[in-house]
């Protein structure tokens, strides 16, 4: 059950509201007319949703009632509106709302904006916790770390970074690298390029020559020890670059000591970096997958009479653009023939070389009992053993592929499985061909196979 603040300053339509929610199985934790009451309710009773009617009387509207409950609360918000001019509409977008339902509306769309909303709303939620978590793994490292954009303008330094070159965080962020970390010949005082620049240029890990010192903010000097790497998308584009560096003074009288260290450094810093591109892919991935889940919505809203096997294709269409995948497939079983068929496929016409159509194809069930007898159990295959997998799937990638395979489920009714488990009906499968990072995960799957679990759910 969901506890829902409903925000709508006529007094008829909010109780229509409250009824429908409460029909919904929601709980309805207050009725408020104003923007001010709003934020006073939402405080008090901290609801798990907000439907905030755009167009409110008093001196504060529902858009800006909305972006305070988020700012200082941490609450999603869903916009309801019966008219809305240009300029107030461009006001809602900006504030980047959970969902958006013109009034008059259905209780299925209600519905479906909801859980919408609040599963996009927990996706972000995990996102900056993963984001938060980076941060203050970054902070308590044992190096400087200085992070910029591929201009070369400082988007991150930690805090023993701000102590060796003496600039804050504040002052440092959007300021050329050269100013926060310039370097120096030991011999002569000449500028020494700056290894951030050289990274992102040469495309490889740089370091800066054993002579080289950084001259902080204060003028002082201090010999350092660094090395600066590129940050690659999975796509080979260069979107900025890593400085991990140490001061080198301790470590002057012990050469052997400095370059064992060195070494150190050098594999822990290759380490940062792929921990961070990972879970900069895994946090686009997760977006994407939410922008799909919000596109498949608008579909139920703006044409609800939308075939199943016409909405199964347009999460796959949608899908593939969205994470990049090299090809896609969905089938359709057929319990009482034995075959799944081939209904629906992406192909990423974009790459040298993709695979004939496979549109119309059947495969037999029964030929392979492994396979299928997993996915009936509403499990994901995750890289499957291609010695299990259906002769026709092996031509659509090759050994260094990454492959998911997700049941395509109806909720309802569910079905038992050959030992008597409870499982969500399984009316077909989709599959996901592609290359780079991130792997599949156990919970990425989770997140595929709920996107077409709506796409079912939505048009069943």
């Amino acid at each position: 059950m969901t506890n829902i603040l409903v925000v709508e300053d006529e007094s008829i339509v909010a109780w229509d509201i409250k009824e429908t929610l409460e029909k919904l199985g929601h709980q309805v934790v207050d009725l408020v007319v104003s923007g001010t009451e709003a934020i006073r309710a939402a405080t008090t009773s901290r609801p798990d949703l907000v439907l905030m009617d755009i167009r409110l009387a008093g001196e504060m509207d529902g858009i800006t009632a909305a972006n305070e409950i988020y700012r200082q609360l941490n609450i999603p918000v869903v916009y309801l509106t019966a008219h809305a001019d240009e300029d107030t509409l461009a006001r809602a977008i900006k504030t980047a709302p959970f969902g958006y339902l013109s009034k008059p509306f259905q209780a299925q769309s209600l519905q479906s904006t909801i859980k919408v909303a609040l599963e996009r709303y927990k996706v972000e939620a995990s996102a900056q916790m993963t984001q938060a978590c980076l941060g203050e793994t970054l902070d308590n490292l044992g190096s400087g770390i200085i992070i910029t954009d591929r201009q070369g303008l400082v988007t991150f330094i930690n805090p023993i970074a701000q102590t060796l070159t003496g600039w804050s965080l504040i002052t440092a962020v959007g300021v050329k690298i050269e100013r926060i970390y310039p370097l120096i010949w030991e011999i002569d005082g000449t500028a020494i390029e700056n290894p951030s620049r050289q990274a992102m240029r040469l495309k490889q890990c740089i370091k800066s020559p054993d002579r080289a010192w950084l001259v902080t903010k204060d003028r002082s000097e201090i010999p350092i020890l660094d090395s600066a790497t590129p940050i690659v998308k999975p796509d080979g584009e260069i979107v900025g670059s890593v400085v991990v560096f140490q001061d080198k003074t301790p470590q002057i009288a012990a050469e052997i000591d400095l370059w064992e260290h060195n070494q150190d450094l050098e594999a822990f810093q290759f380490k940062l970096i792929s921990r961070l591109q990972v879970k900069t892919a895994e946090y686009q991935q997760e977006i994407a997958c939410t922008g799909v889940m919000d596109r498949l919505l608008e579909l139920a809203q703006t044409a609800p009479h939308t075939k199943r096997i016409d909405s199964i294709d347009f999460a796959l269409q949608q899908l593939g653009m969205a994470i990049d995948a090299d090809y896609c497939w969905a089938t359709v079983y057929d319990r009482k023939q034995g075959t799944a068929r081939i209904c629906c496929e992406y192909i990423n016409t974009d790459r040298q070389i993709y695979p004939i159509s496979k549109i119309g194809q059947q495969i037999d069930l029964f030929q392979y009992p492994q396979f299928y007898n997993y996915l009936f159990e509403s499990e994901n295959w995750i890289d499957p053993p291609l010695e299990i997998l259906p002769t026709v799937y092996l031509d659509l990638f090759n050994f260094t592929d990454r492959i998911l395979i997700c049941p395509i489920a109806r909720e309802l009714p569910k079905v038992a499985d050959r030992f008597g488990h409870q499982h969500p009906e399984t009316l077909g499968e989709v599959g996901i061909v592609g290359k780079g990072s991130p792997d599949w995960t156990v919970e990425s799957a989770r997140t595929i196979a709920q996107i077409f679990r709506y796409a079912v759910y939505l048009f069943d």
